[in-house]
Order: structure tokens, then C-alpha cells, then sequence
């Protein structure tokens, strides 16, 4: 009686040992996964602002030029993106441009 229940033990040990397993290997499947969607909402998180600058052209004149703009923190520092004349670039091609940059300063392939 006493060896059957060493083997019944062994074999619970046994199981246990693989349900371990495949827990550890589910949890590193979902922390990727996890690592995946941060970087892909990290990404998505854009705002694009436009930005005006007066510029003295002559004497007593100034003119007024209008930028697209995107910022995004790189390590602590807070980093600004010229993304273009307003005159020739749309919101939408100015936002496909930012995404773009985005992407390669944080590394991400999309």
C-alpha cells in the first residue's frame, strides 16, 4: 500500500512539474504579446500641433510660416519633430510622417 502511494505521489510530482512548464511558458507567451501592444500604443500615441513662427522679412514687415510639429519623450528628454510646411503638407500625410518617425527612433518595425 505504502509503494502505491509513493508511486501515486511520484506521479502527481510528476504532473505538476509539467503543468509548471507549460504555466512558465504561457506567462512568457503573454508577456510578449504585452511587450508587442505597448509598442504598438506607443506608437499610436501621436498628436500632431501646428506651429506658427513670425520671421522678420524687411523692415518693419514680418511674415507668419506655419509648421507641423510632433513631439515623444526619448529616455527622460522630451524630443520636437518638424514635420513640415502646413502650405504643403496635409494633417494626415504630416501624421503617416510622424508614425514613420516614430517607429524607427523606438525601433519598432510596422
Amino acid at each position: 500500500m505504502l509503494k502505491k502511494m509513493a508511486m501515486q505521489l511520484k506521479n502527481m510530482e510528476i504532473e505538476v512539474q509539467k503543468m509548471r512548464s507549460m504555466l512558465e511558458q504561457l506567462s512568457l507567451e503573454k508577456y510578449d504579446q504585452a511587450k508587442e501592444l505597448d509598442a504598438k500604443a506607443r506608437l499610436e500615441n501621436l498628436r500632431i500641433y501646428e506651429l506658427k513662427v513670425k520671421r522678420s522679412v524687411r523692415k518693419r514687415k514680418c511674415k507668419v510660416y506655419s509648421y507641423w510639429y510632433t513631439s515623444w519623450r526619448i529616455n527622460s528628454k522630451v524630443k520636437n519633430f518638424c514635420l513640415g510646411n502646413t502650405e504643403k503638407v496635409t494633417h494626415d500625410e504630416a501624421l503617416i510622417k510622424a508614425r514613420k518617425l516614430k517607429a524607427e527612433y523606438l525601433g519598432i518595425g510596422s
